[in-house]
Formats: C-alpha cells, sequence, structure tokens
C-alpha cells in the first residue's frame, strides 16, 4: 500500500516520464518551417479555371492577351473549329499558362495569358458570338454559341481548363518557363507538325481515315502503339493517298510536306473512297495471308498498296517511265489462290539474308536498300504488279 508521500513521488515521477515522453515526440515530430523559393526561383500554381470563368475576367476587364508571348500564327477558322469541338466534346486540351499581376491603382489582379493565347481568344470568340463552327464540327457545323442547347451551352462554361498560374513572373522568368518547357519536351515529327501546322481539307481527311482504318493498323500488326501515338498512321496513310493522286513516286518525308502543302487547300474527297476500295480489297483478300510477313511492314505494304490500286483502279504513272509499265497487268488474276503464293514468294525473297538466285535478285536487292527513294520502288513495283496479275512474278 502506498503512503501519502510515496503517491506523491509516483505521481512526480509518472509526470516526469509524461514530460519526457512529450520532449521526445517533440524532438522526433517537427513542424517543417514556410517553405521560401530559393534564388531565382519562380513560384507556379497549378490550377483548374472554367470557361465561365475567363469569360467573366474578360468581361471584367481583368483578363489581358500579351502578343509579346504568342508563339503561333493566328489560327484558322479550321483550328478553333477543331478546338470549340474538342471542348464540346469534353476531350482535353493543353493547359494554359497565366501570369497574374496586381494593379496597384485599381487595386485588382489582371491575369495575363502568356501561352495558351489562341486557344483562349477562340474560346472568347465563341462565347461572344463572333463565329460559326465550320464542317468539321459535324453536327454542329454552322453553329454559334447562341445556338447551342442549354445543356450544350452548360457543357461548354463549365468545361475546366488547366491552368499554371505564374506568380510575380517577369518577362524574363517567363522566357526562362518556355525555354526550360522546350529542352525536356519530345521533339515532334514530320507527322506531328504537318498536324498542327496545316488546317485544311487534305490533312483533316488523312487523319480521319487513318483513324477509321486504326483496326487494320492495330490488329494486323502494321503499326504499333508508340507509332500510332506519334501519328505514323498520317504518315502512311498521305503516301498512300499519294499513290491514288500522283503514282509510284520518289518518298520520304520531304514528299509527305510536299503532298499537304499541295492538296490541303483544296482535296478531291473522292480519292478517299479510292483508298477504301484499295485497303478494302487487301484486308478482304490478302492481309490473312500476308499477317506476320514484311509485306505487311509499312514500306512494303505502301508498294503493295500501290501495285493493287494500279491493277484494281488505275493510278498515274508518276516518276515511272512509260516503258517500264509496258507490259505489266492490267487486271487482278482471277486465281486468288496464287496471287496469295505469289505475294508470300515475294515476302519469303525479303527475309532472306542471302541473295537468291535471278530473276528475283534485282527485288531481294532493293527490298534492302533505302524503300523511300525511287530507284528501288521502280525495281519492286513491277514485281508486285505481276504477282497480283499474273502466273508469275517475275
Amino acid at each position: 500500500m502506498l503512503t501519502s508521500s510515496n503517491q506523491k513521488s509516483h505521481n512526480d515521477t509518472d509526470r516526469a516520464a509524461d514530460n519526457r515522453g512529450s520532449a521526445a515526440l517533440r524532438t522526433s515530430v517537427q513542424l517543417l518551417p514556410a517553405y521560401t523559393p530559393p534564388r531565382g526561383s519562380m513560384p507556379s500554381i497549378l490550377e483548374q479555371y472554367h470557361i465561365a470563368d475567363f469569360v467573366e475576367w474578360e468581361k471584367q476587364r481583368a483578363l489581358e492577351i500579351n502578343p509579346d508571348f504568342q508563339r503561333g500564327s493566328v489560327w484558322k477558322p479550321a483550328a478553333r473549329t477543331m478546338l470549340i469541338d474538342t471542348i464540346l466534346r469534353q476531350f482535353p486540351i493543353p493547359k494554359v499558362y497565366l501570369r497574374t499581376k496586381i494593379n496597384v491603382r485599381t487595386q485588382k489582379s489582371i491575369r495575363e495569358i502568356v501561352d495558351g493565347q489562341q486557344r483562349i481568344r477562340a474560346i472568347l470568340d465563341f462565347a461572344d458570338n463572333k463565329f460559326a463552327l465550320t464542317s468539321r464540327a459535324l453536327e454542329f457545323k454552322g453553329m454559334r454559341y447562341s445556338a447551342l442547347t442549354e445543356e450544350q451551352k452548360s457543357t461548354f462554361l463549365g468545361y475546366a481548363i488547366a491552368v499554371d498560374q505564374l506568380l510575380n513572373a517577369g518577362d524574363e522568368e517567363v522566357l526562362e518557363v518556355f525555354a526550360r518547357l522546350n529542352s525536356y519536351t519530345v521533339s515532334l515529327n514530320g507527322a506531328e507538325k504537318r498536324h498542327a501546322k496545316f488546317q485544311g481539307d487534305f490533312k483533316f481527311a488523312i487523319r480521319d481515315t487513318s483513324r477509321r482504318w486504326s483496326g487494320f493498323w492495330k490488329d494486323y500488326k502494321v503499326l504499333s502503339t508508340h507509332q500510332r501515338v506519334r501519328m505514323q498512321d498520317d504518315a502512311l496513310t498521305a503516301e498512300m493517298v499519294g499513290a491514288l493522286l500522283e503514282g509510284v513516286r520518289d518518298g520520304g518525308d520531304p514528299k509527305i510536306w510536299a503532298l499537304y502543302k499541295k492538296y490541303d487547300p483544296i482535296f478531291d474527297n473522292t480519292y478517299i473512297a479510292k483508298f477504301d476500295t484499295v485497303l478494302k480489297y487487301i484486308v478482304d483478300n490478302l492481309a490473312e495471308t500476308l499477317q506476320g510477313t514484311a509485306l505487311l511492314n509499312p514500306p512494303h505494304l505502301l508498294t503493295l498498296f500501290s501495285a493493287v490500286a494500279f491493277v484494281l483502279i488505275g493510278i498515274p504513272d508518276g516518276d515511272l517511265k512509260p516503258d517500264e509499265l509496258d507490259g505489266l497487268p492490267r487486271a487482278m488474276l482471277g486465281d486468288l489462290v496464287r496471287v496469295r503464293e505469289n505475294l508470300y514468294l515475294l515476302a519469303d525473297v525479303i527475309s532472306m539474308e542471302d541473295e537468291p538466285e535471278p530473276p528475283l535478285m534485282p527485288f531481294w536487292k532493293a527490298s534492302h536498300s533505302s524503300t523511300q527513294r525511287i530507284a528501288s520502288r521502280r525495281v519492286r513495283f513491277p514485281f508486285y504488279v505481276r504477282a497480283l496479275g499474273s502466273n508469275n512474278v517475275a
């Protein structure tokens, strides 16, 4: 039994232990001091704002679009339409960079757009009823903001835009932001640059067509998912349509650029129907036999596509000379089994490590050289045509 003095001593001991425990807790769990950005840094805050917020700021004259930081030319109607269509369908758009400034005279915050100006300008103009959507918007064609249903207006105004807000940033700091963004972003390839630059009929026809045939690229392993993410399906589709437009010609990225420059302003969409006819023939009659062979790899598939088009519907001579086309069959062989055997033979030749015996040696050499060049294509193309339209490939 504890005496009163013992009880007091015991309580004092308990309190001392508690104090030591609290001291230990305070020692092991310490609150960090408020974050102080290092010298030369610039805080930024990632936030989300609705389109309604931007509209309100514009009406309050609390939003500025700084032309000094504009990185591209003024968007054409097709690009503005694509953006609004994207918003109405609730697809994501790239984030916007704002610089917040304080006007000491009016005691108001001014939000200045330093990146994303074309997007915000198009959004505000559409909200202000300043333009109608083009045919690229399908069921929204010809519609202005005022023509949208109440539900569509709510969807538009409620759309959330990701915003990086740069706090108290000077011009040099904003330029540093751009420099750093450009330093660690993946460089755009040719297909991606063309998709960003061109906004006409050809660009959208190619994009729509390559997307419609996505099952073919995927199911027959023509292109990997990564290649399709980098828009190589557009590049291949453009070259195939180019063969329908201009025949077998020298290839490569510069030639695809030339197609876009030439046909983007005005493009005859009947060529897309021809494209569908040719590729459907390949899928229905040849693809299953050729799956897993080199002939469904893009450079060889392009030449096969050109040959099928030549035999099935006809194409221009392109860079091929008349005497190189003389004597080639102009109709598909009725015996599909024989056609498949012929093409499988060509696929086997391509896969050979050593040179085959003549007369297939020229085809093997051309298939193992730069397949983009006309020197290779003028050798390989007749072999494909004969495989489709005659009993012998050589």
